[in-house]
């Protein structure tokens, strides 16, 4: 056996597995500011990469077309990219599992039920069920992107976020924000609320009129999605939204999902 060879070989493995997880984060870091884009030198200072490294996987991604490079020398997601997330919108594996928890739940509240995905600094909504109340509360369609912060799944999205990427997505994102979270002292002391209570109450935020209920659970360790109950706000008092909020986590419990009990509020 030549023990120098299979050494080699292993030396070879190691380092493909590094620069295949190294490409990953950089495509992930492109996902995340794909609407503004992102350049080189931040690329670099995020990852912790050498400049040489980092340009060197980029060019790979450019070449096959997961990630697009334009004038301005800003990186955004390519058209590959964009087409891979396309083709599995018509068979998300977590709205078959979760339809039947969002069936009940529109039944057991006879009003809109939502399903919402994170999309980098976005929210992504992959379906919804409707229930029999005669006025519907349809504000978001599948398929439509809402920044995080402004809907209420979105927002309860938006307090999973460590307090470094919640600073990180307010410096991107600050002018778009609602006023009453436009400022970050507020935006942390609002995320802080929904991390105690465990759950997200929007009013009048989306369109005007309408409430909604939001709360956030684990898919995967370190993976997040949302539901959301939106009504007319007469429907939606204090005391409906806690019981709106405790029948969501009894159900997310019952479907077998991983709840956020609470995460650590921001100091």
């Amino acid at each position: 056996m030549n023990t120098h060879a299979s050494r080699e070989d292993a030396s070879r493995s190691t380092r493909g597995a590094q620069a295949v997880f190294r490409a990953i984060d950089l495509l992930k870091l492109v996902g995340l500011n794909h609407e503004k884009g992102i350049s080189l030198a931040s690329l670099v200072a995020a990852t912790g990469l050498d400049r040489a490294t980092a340009y060197r996987l980029l060019g790979s991604l450019v070449q096959s077309g997961m990630v697009a490079r334009d004038e301005s020398k800003l990186y955004r997601l390519g058209l590959e990219s964009m087409q891979l997330g396309l083709a599995t919108m018509s068979r998300v594996p977590i709205m078959e599992r979760c339809r039947p928890t969002m069936i009940r739940i529109a039944r057991r509240t006879e009003d809109t039920v939502y399903l919402v995905i994170r999309n980098g600094d976005y929210a992504h909504c992959v379906h919804y069920e409707q229930g029999a109340f005669p006025i519907k509360a349809l504000v978001l369609q599948v398929g439509g992107l809402r920044l995080l912060g402004v809907g209420s799944a979105g927002t309860a999205l938006l307090s999973t976020l460590t307090d470094a990427e919640l600073e990180a997505f307010h410096a991107r994102h600050a002018a778009e924000l609602p006023t009453e979270r436009g400022s970050l002292s507020l935006l942390r002391k609002q995320v802080a609320h929904i991390r105690q209570q465990g759950y997200a109450c929007t009013d009048n935020l989306v369109a005007s009129g309408v409430s909604g209920v939001g709360m956030a659970f684990q898919v995967t360790p370190g993976t997040y999605a949302a539901i959301s109950v939106g009504a007319i706000r007469s429907r939606m008092d204090e005391a409906r939204r806690r019981q709106i909020a405790a029948l969501m986590k009894e159900e997310l419990q019952s479907g077998g999902w991983g709840m956020i009990e609470r995460l650590a509020p921001i100091a």
